[in-house]
């Protein structure tokens, strides 16, 4: 059943869900939404407890929907429109055949997300839908949307409505201090300075500009397993922070390793942005990790839309006002 037709692509726009687990000794990476958070929420406002979702980044794309459904919108504030309308995010929507989803421009962040109540067909790689661009595996094709593409789905029961608050994020990037940290003359430099987003990003890495950390001796070393949020430092000094796409090996001394839901924070930095990092304990890492799972677990969904029930020519309708 066709689901809805990309009408333009946008910059980057591919599905993705929870990830790849348990596969990296086989050298496929987690890949997997980048925000996992906003991934989470979107799929909560659509009644489901997991899905792949579409990832936009920087520029959102256009689709045209083909039948009824429900979806939300989370993470980058791209300016949402369903037919020139603006529309509210981190809420349940509803959609029609013949509805066209748009985005002004980005306001906020750098991916946005869009999670829909309906069962998207797409192709499944080691347990996952999430698109893998560098092995063309996953997802829609193993490819970023292009204009004309029809999703087909499996047709699904419309979710109630419903409101979530996205949970407060600190600013800083917080950072477990590893075994190579000794390879560095001060690893504690790494939390003294502010560093800035280079144009040098993707779903695999992201490059700092800032601070130079000097190495005791030299940069590389035998290549080992790496994980995401793996910050590893070459020759340069600059660091540069491992993403969901993230290589399974690594021949660079790594200083640390971003905190895995501090790894959503990074994913919605774009170029010229500015990060700065905090150290924890692994007691630290683990209480804050627990912590973020009861919030996400924890989230209800709220309804306070004022209902009226209107009726004309005898006919009885319930009606429902929110403000945009």
């Amino acid at each position: 059943m066709l689901g809805f037709t990309v009408k333009q692509a946008g910059l980057l726009s591919t599905f993705q869900d929870k990830g790849r687990l348990g596969y990296q000794s086989e050298g496929m990476p987690i890949c997997g939404a980048m925000d996992q958070e906003a991934m989470i929420l979107a799929n909560k406002l659509v009644g489901k407890d997991h899905g792949p979702v579409l990832e936009m980044t920087f520029m959102g794309s256009s689709i045209e929907f083909k039948k009824e459904m429900a979806i939300a919108i989370t993470g980058a504030d791209m300016q949402a429109q369903l037919n020139n309308r603006a529309l509210n995010m981190y809420q349940t929507l509803y959609v029609k055949s013949g509805d066209i989803l748009s985005f002004k421009g980005l306001m906020s962040g750098f991916r946005t997300y869009i999670a829909f109540s309906d069962i998207l067909e797409l192709e499944e790689v080691y347990a996952s839908q999430s698109t893998y661009l560098k092995i063309a595996a996953g997802g829609y094709k193993g490819r970023k949307l292009e204009a004309g593409d029809d999703i087909h789905v499996k047709a699904c029961e419309l979710p109630k409505f419903g409101k979530v608050v996205k949970l407060h994020r600190k600013d800083q990037i917080r950072v477990l201090l590893g075994y190579e940290c000794d390879d560095f003359k001060s690893p504690q430099d790494l939390f003294k300075h502010t560093y800035k987003v280079t144009n040098d990003l993707d779903r695999m890495g992201i490059r700092l500009e800032g601070g130079a950390l000097e190495h005791k001796e030299g940069a590389d070393i035998i290549s080992s397993p790496i994980i995401p949020g793996a910050i590893q430092v070459p020759k340069s000094g600059q660091p540069m922070v491992m993403l969901r796409d993230a290589q399974t090996i690594g021949g660079y001394t790594r200083v640390g390793t971003v905190i895995s839901c501090d790894l959503d924070k990074l994913a919605q930095k774009k170029p010229g942005d500015t990060v700065c990092f905090e150290a924890v304990t692994l007691e630290e890492a683990v209480k804050i990790k627990k912590e973020w799972l009861k919030a996400l677990n924890e989230i209800c969904l709220a309804d306070d839309r004022r209902h009226f029930s209107v009726s004309v020519a005898g006919t009885t309708y319930d009606v429902y006002v929110e403000e945009i």
